[in-house]
């Protein structure tokens, strides 16, 4: 079996999304020896869901890494903070990331489920709305943000994650 700390690494990796099969090659224990680790997570609460069995077929490695170069914050940093920023949950963060970062997004993802996608946009939706961000339906594909909130909402973005002596540099 692996150690201790290995465990803990299988869990945070799951809990970031990467997949069983990924989180099995980087840390050189048997797939099934990472599905029992995740499900005794899950059952004590350490997990809040299993993660994927492996990336889809075609699964654009991640679109937050253009964010990611920009703001020089590691994307798994960056989805957190965005998370912490609009306290929203794992999916929905990579949602607005997307919408960000595109002028459409279509409701036909490889990350997320078909339905899922509505739901997630209905949540958003609630979090935008104080700060006078609408997303738009683009009836029969997906969504969309206007260029004028994408703008807002990259700079809200870019403001959280900069650290602090980097933002004093600007003024």
């Amino acid at each position: 079996m692996g150690s201790a700390s290995q465990y803990e690494v299988v869990i945070r990796l799951a809990d970031e999304g990467v997949p069983v099969r990924a989180i099995a090659r980087s840390t050189s224990l048997p797939s099934d020896q990472i599905r029992e680790i995740l499900t005794d997570a899950l059952q004590d609460g350490r997990l809040l869901e299993l993660p994927r069995e492996d990336w889809p077929p075609g699964f654009p490695r991640d679109q937050r890494v253009n964010y990611a170069r920009a703001t020089g914050v590691d994307p798994i940093a960056l989805l957190y903070r965005v998370q912490k920023l609009f306290r929203c949950a794992r999916s929905e963060a990579i949602l607005l990331l997307a919408l960000v970062q595109n002028d459409q997004v279509s409701k036909v993802r490889d990350d997320m489920a078909y339905k899922s996608v509505d739901v997630y946009v209905c949540n958003l939706r609630k979090i935008l709305e104080p700060l006078k961000i609408t997303i738009n339906t683009l009836w029969g594909y997906g969504y969309r943000i206007t260029p004028k909130d994408r703008r807002k909402l990259l700079d809200m973005i870019v403001t959280a994650v900069q650290p602090p002596e980097k933002l004093d540099a600007c003024a």
